[in-house]
């Protein structure tokens, strides 16, 4: 372990999977804001598949991986991959050899455009599987579908969307986080989160076919209200998981502080 965190990558890892997990742990003090504000667990629930939850959500997760990447120093993460610089000489020679040249150097600005858009739609699939595996677990999808498709939004943006800003918009950051394979401190950190997150979901399905006649056990407020709280519960474990390494990075510079 000690030659792993001689790595300033690594460190750079292991800051930030803190930071991020107690980001996220800070943000239920404002779903508790939100619960107290609310009617009782069916207007909370339903606050947390609303349009403007989920939009807030979005946001508020990029400025947490951003404030995350300010403290610990991870460049990765937000950043969008740019193409090769041109050498900025003038173009000669016929005209095609010059519409192809200037043709090849719009590409090489527009590759950060490029890489956003395949974010977009790696988000899309994650949703179509998210929706897909939710029906072929019984949920409605003609009688309830707003409710369905934002369920499944909402287990998106708790899910991959954190990848994906993390790591970077691309098939092979969802494959170095979920495929559990990886020995990097932070895609453990976000496949535990993730993993939680599910698991909380699924078990807050339970409670949707018993008799107890509550008005919160109405689709999809259970599985909301278990996928955010699995979420909480991931950063929280992921935090103490974490901070054992945090530790041994600070006594290794020799001074007892966070960063």
């Amino acid at each position: 372990m000690a030659d792993l965190l001689q790595d300033l990558y690594t460190v750079a890892e292991v800051k930030f999977s803190f930071f991020y997990c107690m980001f996220s742990f800070w943000s239920s003090g404002l779903l508790v804001l939100v619960c107290t504000l609310s009617e009782g667990l069916e207007a909370f629930g339903s606050v947390l598949h609303s349009k403007q939850f989920l939009l807030l959500a979005a946001l508020y997760e990029v400025g947490k991986v951003g404030l995350a990447k300010l403290l610990s120093g991870h460049g990765p993460s937000l950043t969008l991959a740019r193409g090769t610089p041109s050498d900025g000489k003038p173009v000669r020679g016929p005209i095609l050899r010059k519409i192809w040249i200037k043709l090849g150097r719009l590409v090489v600005k527009l590759t950060p455009v490029g890489h956003l858009l395949v974010g977009v739609v790696v988000l899309v699939m994650v949703w179509l599987f998210f929706v897909y595996i939710t029906v072929c677990f019984g949920a409605p999808i003609l009688s309830s579908w707003p409710e369905t498709g934002s369920f499944c939004l909402l287990m998106t943006l708790l899910t991959a969307y954190p990848s994906l800003l993390v790591l970077g918009p691309s098939i092979s950051s969802l494959s170095l986080v979920y495929s559990s394979q990886s020995h990097s401190p932070l895609a453990s950190t976000i496949f535990l989160i993730w993993t939680c997150t599910v698991l909380g979901a699924w078990l807050g399905a339970f409670t949707i076919p018993l008799d107890w006649d509550r008005p919160w056990q109405v689709w999809p407020i259970p599985c909301c209200l278990g996928a955010v709280a699995g979420h909480v519960v991931g950063s929280v474990v992921g935090a103490c998981r974490v901070w054992p390494l945090l530790a041994g990075v600070n006594s290794g510079c020799g001074k007892r502080k966070f960063v």
